[in-house]
């Protein structure tokens, strides 16, 4: 194995100590067999490492490790660290860093101990000298009353290694009533060398949504509401307290008082009262702008945007809380009434009680050194982004058509528009306000104003992941090693992975679990929040439709995937399971008489119909959309992370039902544009698991039928495709989105050329001439700003700088000759097998109780 070498730059100004960084680095295939061969060298001297591997190679060899460990690095400077391979494997030397006793779990820290408490949300921290500090998370309900953290199970440890110990808890908050408010999981991150706690809690309402008519407005009555969450530390004797509000500056301001509240109630940017911040009612919730620090009711300071750090001299030493991200998850608050100190993720300042909404969850984290010794608010708020050059994501086979070190041409300039031009993505996010805890990490589609008219306020419209905005983040952080991509990569994951996701098991099978479309088109999302259809807007951008849920057209999983793999969240590993499984279940059914019977009558019944006309139609029983596509790509991410399962099986079945090398591309009726476009999605979609079954050395007869279908689509395509705009009078909105859309045509004839030598030349030359087509289109235009352009250019920035010369795939399966018997037409016996299929496993899986709940949750629309 390579060395793979990491850099860590300090560019804020700031000193760094003892801080704890990771990342996820790519391993070539065959290279490291286990953990135990690897080590992280900082010169000479080998550091302490954590590492956790996250995906494996066919052989069973590391695909991709997470790596964490602690770095000091002063203002200013650069370290570089060498991840390298040993030739024997080092024996584990990790000390038993957690024990069992009568108060809970204990975990050893070299500054004294953390003791969980038993089936409760709280812990103790014990220092050297046997003094103990109290922390406990409290959650008030809307009337202020306290409820009760009810666990489900004792702390469960989930990360053990020599840098850090991870325990997680699980359970319900009961009201007094004893009635669940919602339902929370709590993980304490460790760190053995320093003590530092990391926070991170997530509160969560299972409850379905109503949603009436299929509209989705905040004040539905599956929402929850309550007053306060909060992380409440007891300290012990007098203290005093140094709060600074604005940590991050080169010469901050400091404040010592003895009792103090640091509230932040709006971004503190120009738009803080945009009306993004609406609730149920359509009022403006933000008070004031920024953030304001009190003593007792006696303004001491204000501002507009703070990142605090609090430090508290005590009896028994030295507390000091960091809220990373605090001004953008607002409303957040620090404060100290006496011998408590309160983080307030979500605050009772507030001028409202929160509302979450059915299958709404948020994810919060809050940093708490209880020694001082570390930069906590470095940490917190400029951490360290640590980078590997982009040759080692190539050599690893990372990405799918990832090329290192080329040369920068028209498509990155346009793409780096999303960084450094005048609406770059952060600069989106001010002019709607993109920020508070349900917002922040979003998108704004400032595509949907394009036809506003001039001085109209701009549509409150969140992106929600649309062309999977995350993985084109991903990819762009691997091949810049620009921080600011990975920043955009991360909040977008968080964002989604809470927010977007519609976490729920009780409503209907074919919404639970999934990802909410962006808000609607052109209109504005008023009280819908980002679920897409309010109860204010009387038409919508698909005609005859005003109402309707999650969607398998809407699926992107691919960047959660490199979320995970990058960063090691599992939050994205679980979102991606969670979709993928989403939009099985949307395509194949849950089980149940009924549903069986509806899909005999939606699906079968037109084609008994046909047949009996006289009429030969498709035996194809997957539509050739995006949908589809967004099905087969989904299940080979879940089949990445799950190698063991059925998940590759599934995407093989499902080419087999969609596409035939066979088919009379004609009768797909694909240049309709409007109708027929996204079949590009589902072309890439099918490239990829080529590319995937190539890189596994498993060229079987599956990959066989799969490439020859293919092709036969790709050889179509270069004779008879041509640029979207080159019609205009067929398109609704013909606008420079269907320029960027064409860039999927161009990056097929790129995979084509790999797929056909004997054609490469010609595929290649289409694949060149649309890729300059629509770079000097989009550059010569004024919507290449937009973030639906931005996002299709970098979600299909892939395969134009791969050269494929000499790159022959060795088939092992047989060709699939066309023969009366396989052609893809349905016939008499096909469809009856199809039925009988469908009535054997409504018989199987019927339950009375699912039959039930099946007809509710279709009937209670109202």
């Amino acid at each position: 194995m390579e060395k793979v070498a990491i850099q860590i730059r300090e560019q804020n100004g700031t000193a760094h100590i003892r801080e704890p960084v990771g990342l996820g680095i790519p391993l070539p295939k065959g290279t490291v067999k286990s953990a135990q061969q690897l080590t992280l060298m900082d010169g000479n001297k080998p550091l302490a490492v954590q590492l956790q591997p996250l995906a494996h190679w066919p052989d069973g060899s590391i695909r991709w490790v997470h790596v964490s460990t602690l770095v000091d690095l002063a203002p200013n400077s650069q370290k570089d660290l060498v991840l390298d391979h040993l030739q024997t494997p080092s024996p584990s030397t990790t000390k038993a860093a957690v024990s069992q006793t009568a108060g809970g779990l204990q975990i050893t820290t070299a500054t004294g101990s953390v003791i969980l408490q038993r089936d409760s949300l709280a812990w103790q921290v014990r220092n050297a000298n046997d003094e103990v500090v109290s922390s406990a998370v409290s959650l008030s309900d809307d009337a202020g009353a306290p409820c009760t953290a009810k666990a489900e199970s004792n702390w469960e440890i989930t990360h053990k290694g020599p840098v850090f110990v991870a325990a997680t808890l699980k359970g319900q908050w009961l009201k007094q009533t004893s009635e669940p408010l919602a339902r929370f999981v709590c993980e304490l991150r460790i760190f053995l060398e320093t003590g530092l706690v990391q926070v991170e809690l997530v509160t969560h309402n299972p409850k379905r949504a109503r949603h009436p008519g299929g509209l989705w407005d905040l004040g539905d009555p599956g929402s929850v509401h309550f007053r306060e969450l909060a992380v409440e530390t007891t300290i012990r004797g007098t203290s005093t307290a140094k709060v600074t509000p604005q940590a991050t500056d080169e010469s901050p301001t400091n404040f010592n008082l003895a009792d103090f509240n640091l509230y932040q109630d709006s971004s503190g940017g120009e738009n803080w009262q945009s009306r993004n911040h609406v609730d149920a009612n359509g009022e403006v919730t933000t008070q004031f702008c920024g953030y304001r620090l009190t003593n007792t009711g006696k303004l001491e300071n204000e501002g507009k945007r703070a990142n605090p750090l609090v430090s508290i001299e005590h009896d028994s030493g030295r507390l000091e809380i960091a809220v990373p991200h605090f001004w953008q998850n607002f409303p957040t608050s620090l404060r100290k009434e006496g011998n408590k100190v309160t983080a307030g993720l979500f605050p009772k300042d507030a001028k409202n009680t929160y509302e979450l909404q059915g299958g709404e969850r948020k994810t919060l984290r809050c940093l708490m050194s209880y020694q001082g010794n570390t930069s906590l608010s470095a940490m917190a708020y400029t951490p360290l982004a640590p980078i590997i050059a982009p040759k080692y994501y190539e050599r690893a086979e990372a990405f799918p058509w990832f090329k290192a070190n080329t040369q920068s041409g028209p498509l990155d300039e346009l793409i780096a528009e999303g960084l450094d031009g005048e609406s770059n993505f952060f600069a989106k996010r001010e002019v709607i306000d993109e920020f508070g805890w349900r917002n922040f990490g979003d998108i704004f589609a400032d595509h949907e104003t394009l036809y506003q008219t001039e001085g109209e306020e701009p549509f409150i419209s969140h992106y929600n992941n649309q062309y999977d905005a995350i993985y084109g983040f991903a990819r762009q952080f691997a091949l810049t090693g620009d921080k600011r991509w990975f920043e955009l990569m991360d909040d977008l994951a968080s964002h989604v992975a809470d927010i977007d996701i519609y976490h729920t098991e009780e409503d209907r099978a074919e919404y639970n679990n999934g990802l909410f479309w962006h808000t609607d088109h052109y209109l504005d999302a008023h009280t819908a929040t980002h679920r897409t259809f309010s109860k204010h807007n009387d038409t919508s951008s698909t005609p005859g439709q005003t109402g309707g849920g999650p969607a398998a057209e809407h699926c992107y999983t691919s960047g959660l995937l490199y979320h995970h793999y990058m960063t090691g969240s599992q939050a994205s590993r679980d979102a991606v399971l969670q979709l993928a499984n989403w939009i099985r279940t949307s395509h194949e059914g849950q089980g149940g008489l009924l549903e069986q019977i509806l899909a005999l009558k939606k699906h079968d019944l037109p084609m008994l119909k046909a047949l009996l006309k006289g009429q030969r139609p498709s035996a194809h029983q997957y539509p050739f959309t995006r949908g589809t596509g967004n099905y087969l790509n989904a299940l080979l991410d879940a089949s990445l992370l799950e190698p063991g399962k059925d998940w590759l099986k599934q995407a093989e079945m499902v080419i087999s039902k969609t596409i035939h090398s066979a088919d009379n591309i004609e009768d797909r009726n694909l240049m309709e544009v409007e109708t027929g476009w996204s079949y590009l999605i589902l072309m890439t979609s099918i490239a990829r698991y080529l590319h995937i079954k190539r890189e596994f050395g498993d060229t079987d007869t599956h990959f066989t039928y799969a490439h020859d279908a293919f092709m036969h689509y790709a050889h179509w395509m270069l004779e008879n495709e041509r640029p979207f705009l080159s019609d205009p009078e067929q398109l609704e909105f013909p606008n420079d989105t269907w320029v960027a859309q064409d860039t999927r045509k161009a990056m097929l004839m790129f995979q084509a050329a790999e797929l056909d030598l004997a054609n490469a030349k010609n595929f290649q030359s289409r694949g060149n001439q649309w890729t300059t087509e629509i770079c000097e289109s989009l550059a010569n235009g004024e919507q290449k700003h937009y973030s639906r352009i931005l996002i299709i250019l970098m979600q299909n920035y892939r395969s134009h700088q791969v050269s494929c010369k000499g790159n022959v795939t060795r088939r092992t399966g047989k060709p699939i000759k066309a023969t009366p018997n396989n052609l893809p037409i349905l016939t008499w016996g096909r469809l009856m097998n199809r039925i009988v299929a469908r009535l054997i496993r409504g018989a199987l899986t019927f339950r009375p109780s699912k039959e039930h709940a099946w007809i509710q949750a279709r009937l209670d629309r109202k």
